[in-house]
């Protein structure tokens, strides 16, 4: 047998077919870094000015981001305060309505007490003094409740204004000059500077 048979005899057979550990090794792929190994080493090979290049270029990201946030942020805030103070205003308008509602319903008692007081005879007896005072007492309550919620009764004389008094009359008076009040015929309310009721009143032409 030559030397070159010899040889290849002496060649290893694979067991089951399967090549030794040894070969399989170098049958893999030289180089099999990850993603992140390969971005390292390409800023590694970066020069000092690329380098500064890229760092100002993710710093003016993370601060677009950054103010786009704030931005959000801060519009988020205005609409809080801004639903916050509607939600204020609302209620003080429904506070307000009320209040003007209940007070309205107050001023007829107020005008029925007026009437009765401008009709008591000048010489009431004795036995019927206590009830005068009682029912000038609920009258003066009345006016309280109405103090405290900013209710405040229009002038009585004056020069007329339309916007707080109703004339139902115009009258030649001797006494009254032309477009003044000669007499209130119902007592007109005002609350926090609103007219909560004009006046009725006759007007000297």
């Amino acid at each position: 047998m030559s030397q070159q048979e010899e040889r290849e005899d002496t060649t290893v057979e694979p067991e089951n077919g399967q090549l030794p550990e040894e070969a399989v090794l170098e049958a893999e792929e030289p180089d099999a870094r990850d993603d992140s190994e390969v971005e390292e080493a390409e800023e590694k090979d970066e020069t000092p000015e690329e380098a500064i290049t890229r760092l100002q270029a993710e710093l003016a990201e993370a601060q677009d981001q950054a103010a786009s946030h704030l931005d959000k942020m801060q519009r988020t805030v205005a609409e809080y305060e801004n639903a916050g103070k509607r939600r204020e205003r609302q209620n003080e308008e429904r506070i307000k309505r009320a209040t003007e509602s209940m007070m309205r319903q107050l001023l007829p008692v107020l005008d029925d007490l007026d009437l009765a007081f401008q009709n008591v005879p000048e010489a009431v007896p004795g036995e019927n003094q206590a009830w005068l005072q009682g029912f000038e007492q609920i009258q003066q309550k009345l006016l309280d409740i109405l103090a405290n919620s900013e209710v405040e009764p229009l002038d009585k004389s004056g020069e007329f204004d339309p916007n707080q008094h109703e004339a139902i009359s115009n009258e030649p008076s001797e006494d009254v000059p032309s477009g003044h009040i000669i007499q209130t015929l119902r007592t007109g309310y005002s609350i926090q500077d609103r007219i909560l009721r004009p006046a009725l009143v006759r007007v000297a032409q």
